[in-house]
């Protein structure tokens, strides 16, 4: 066999796995997996198109860590005077850069503390994004706690080693905000969870992400720079300065620059994988020839994840046939299909997602990430619906699903109290949980009207505030500040007048998480505390195959929706940095024996 048959071989083999919008371990590398035959022939029958994948492999798709290093101020004694260092001469320069009055003094205060500080931005991220930023003291620092501490603005590279040398990129974001050190999330008394915490939503993007496709050496030339650019265009439109315009842009003949397509704004990876499934050269007839493989194929369980990712890729023509997928029993296909159809906008699939939402938990953040993306009402009712879902991560995940889709509607929309923190009561069927965000924006999110506290003895709101009964039907809630007179606020034993007491007389995010916490703690509130209630990244979904067995031995793993991921509580080095890659000037990139699969294994 040929090098470029064994090439199509693997391929036809491969892409029943990698061609999936998130990831799977396919039944057919099981030995006992039945119909192998009939399956291997009816991949490497549709595979025999040439797709955007074969001919190129994408840069600018990883997840970017940037860090630098700030001070944090507002410390009640806990800081330290850092000792000389070179992360000391970085700070000082920062300082400088800043403007920052008496920076000698500032860094000798016990009020304040050196800090190192880090976050991911990712994928197709715009000038102005948000993303959370991890804090902590350096090493042999003699800081105490970051605890009630305020991150002074820094500026943020990446910084990567080359050749054995340190070397750090442009400024790429800028840091700042309230630290929330880990203890406030992590009881178990461990004491560096005191010297270490984050700042949600802190980190300010200052430069788009650039992202494309680079052209293999041997398809490298201007002719299929601008066939890849115009299949690609053919699919997918964006509006630029107000007018409609493809979201391919050829650079050179190896280079094709992408812009995100506004659905798949929290689910990069899924564009991506679906313009790499776009056909290039296809004539009508053919596409007509390869639909009807794809129709076969989406109501297999081993093969639907890929025809659907394929059927996205070809637009409406493919509509009908993911509608009779949605349409399916097999709660797989029946996901699958509808999924697809979400990111293209079908009423039909909202039904569907509900129901995956509702009972596969290893299918529920993809589906709230698809309903998400919809511009119909169904979808927006199917979210609406989940809140009274009685798990507390789906009442949580339809919040922050339809924030996203639609962050001006009156359910959502709530209040900012204190100028740092939003503050949202939904009403629900189901039990009352109140919810404290730990990634992308501070929020608390009650759920339930009207919840009670049973008036405590006292109860702690910080070092400075505590709250105590006056009778059965009233709080007192003082602030004690050094040097201050106590002031007090008297407040009905309610959650929600309770927590714009605290706010009244100074509180924040972190003493309102600690009051309620205490309450709970305390047995004087019957209300669930959550606290990130965001999906486990090791679920899968087991697939039944007919067998008498406890556990299915065919099973699909997802990873989670950008929407949906907390980076700093997922930090994997092989997804980090983009290292340089993220240069749209890098040489085009040089194929494997493998393939491009073998360039994407670290996904999987």
């Amino acid at each position: 066999m040929s090098h470029s048959g064994t090439s199509r071989h693997r391929l036809a083999w491969l892409s029943l796995f990698v061609f999936c919008a998130n990831g799977c371990n396919s039944p057919l590398f099981l030995a006992q997996s039945p119909d192998v035959g009939e399956f291997e022939k009816l991949v490497e029958e549709e595979s025999e198109t040439k797709f955007v994948g074969d001919l190129a492999a994408p840069w600018g798709d990883r997840w970017l860590k940037v860090e630098g290093v700030v001070l944090t101020t507002q410390l009640n004694e806990t800081g330290s005077n850092p000792p000389p260092s070179p992360l000391l001469d970085q700070l000082k320069k920062e300082m400088q850069t800043h403007e920052v009055r008496g920076s000698r003094e500032a860094l000798a205060s016990k009020d304040t503390a050196m800090a190192m500080v880090g976050g991911y931005i990712p994928p197709g991220a715009q000038k102005g994004d948000t993303f959370d930023l991890q804090v902590s003291v350096p090493p042999r620092s003699r800081t105490e706690s970051l605890r009630g501490g305020w991150v002074m603005p820094g500026r943020m590279r990446q910084v990567m080693i080359i050749d054995k040398s340190l070397h750090s990129g442009n400024v790429a974001a800028i840091g700042q905000g309230e630290v929330l050190v880990d203890a406030l999330f992590d009881t178990s008394g461990d004491e560096v969870n005191e010297q270490r915490g984050r700042v949600i939503g802190g980190g300010v993007v200052m430069q788009p992400r650039q992202f494309g496709l680079g052209i293999f050496d041997e398809h490298s030339s201007v002719r299929t720079s601008a066939m890849i650019g115009s299949a690609i265009n053919e699919r997918f439109h964006h509006f630029d300065r107000g007018e409609q315009a493809g979201v391919a842009k050829p650079l050179r003949d190896n280079q094709v620059e992408l812009a995100l397509h506004h659905r798949y704004k929290h689910n990069f990876d899924r564009y991506k994988f679906v313009v790499l499934n776009i056909a290039v050269g296809e004539t009508p007839a053919e596409r007509a020839a390869r639909l009807l493989k794809l129709d076969r194929m989406l109501h297999e369980p081993i093969t639907a994840q890929r025809a659907a990712i394929r059927l996205e890729a070809i637009g409406q023509d493919a509509v009908p046939i993911l509608r009779k997928g949605a349409a399916s029993a097999d709660p797989e296909i029946s996901f699958y299909a509808a999924e697809a159809l979400a990111y293209l906008d079908e009423p039909s699939a909202a039904e569907p997602l509900y129901e995956a939402a509702s009972n596969e938990r290893a299918f529920r953040w993809r589906a709230m990430t698809a309903l998400a993306v919809m511009e119909q009402p169904a979808a927006q009712d199917a979210l609406v619906k989940l809140l009274d879902s009685p798990s507390a991560e789906t009442r949580y995940g339809a919040f922050r699903a339809l924030r996203v889709s639609d962050p001006s509607d009156p359910l959502v929309s709530g209040q900012v109290l204190g100028k740092s923190f939003g503050y949202h009561t939904i009403g629900t069927k189901a039990d009352p949980v109140i919810h404290f965000a730990k990634s992308r924006r501070p929020e608390i999110v009650v759920f339930g009207q009207d919840q009670r506290i049973d008036p405590p003895a006292f109860l702690f709101a910080g070092k400075e505030i505590m709250i105590k009964a006056v009778d059965r039907e009233k709080l007192k809630v003082s602030s004690f500040k050094p040097g201050k007179e106590t002031e007090s606020v008297f407040c009905s034993p309610t959650v929600d007048d309770l927590v714009h007491a605290i706010v009244e007389l100074g509180g924040g995010y972190q003493e309102v998480l600690m009051a309620l916490q205490s309450a709970k703690s305390g047995g004087y509130l019957d209300a669930r505390v959550e606290v990130g209630a965001l999906p486990s990244p090791t679920r899968s979904y087991h697939r039944e195959d007919g067998a008498a067995e406890s556990e299915s031995r065919y099973h699909v793993t997802n990873q989670i929706p950008a929407m949906f991921e907390d980076k700093l509580d997922k930090e994997r080095s092989d997804q980090a940095t983009d290292d340089l890659l993220d240069d749209p000037n890098i040489e085009a990139p040089v194929r494997t024996e493998e393939g491009w699969f073998a360039r994407m294994k670290s996904w999987f």
